[in-house]
């Protein structure tokens, strides 16, 4: 239970409290994998180029990785040695979906509000179409659980409205189960790559 505005307590609904103890296991399996392998991130991005999931004229983003999750800086270096665009999102102070700002080695970093870094406001902002996202526990159906915050739900749902978009959640193999509770507004991506593919 916990408490509303007016002081009386009120139940966590069933949903919200799966998801809540699958974030707190999979924190702790997310750990032990990394600690366990520090090279996923080019693997995963060797495997991402490899299976074609990246187009050449994709403007792709990425993420600059927090905690433990996959590093996937040696691609985002990559794609921009090729001259390929690379954005990074920008998490708004509200709930709202998040920017892109496309980076080059060049692009200065600020932290977010997040905890994430992003590019500075001069950055040009970007529309992706092809989507690579960190995630905490995903399922064969595409379903994913994030950190809570709804960020990447509101984003694919609006850029899925506004356009065409690929979704990709990048994980470690061991962050697989069997089903990821969901509600409405979460959204399923189109595949998860991880360092077994």
């Amino acid at each position: 239970a916990r408490p509303n505005p007016l002081g009386r307590l009120t139940a966590v609904p069933p949903i919200q409290k799966a998801k809540a103890e699958l974030r707190t296991e999979m924190r702790a399996r997310h750990r032990s994998l990394a600690a366990n392998q520090p090279n996923a991130g080019q693997v995963i991005g060797d495997l991402a180029l490899a299976q074609g999931l990246i187009p050449p004229d994709a403007i792709t983003a990425l993420f600059w990785p927090i905690g433990d999750e996959v590093d996937l800086r040696p691609l985002l270096e990559r794609l921009a040695r090729e001259g390929r665009p690379v954005v990074l999102p920008c998490t708004p102070n509200e709930p709202a979906p998040l920017i892109f700002r496309r980076w080059t080695p060049e692009t200065s970093l600020k932290p977010g509000p997040m905890r994430t870094m992003e590019p500075n406001p001069g950055a040009p902002e970007l529309v992706p179409n092809v989507l690579l996202l960190p995630l905490l526990a995903f399922d064969s159906a595409g379903r994913r659980i994030g950190y809570g915050g709804g960020y990447y739900d509101r984003t694919l749902k609006a850029l899925r409205q506004s356009g065409s978009i690929k979704a990709f959640g990048v994980a470690f193999a061991g962050q697989q189960v069997p089903r990821v509770p969901t509600d409405a507004l979460d959204q399923q991506l189109d595949g998860v790559i991880t360092e077994r593919g």
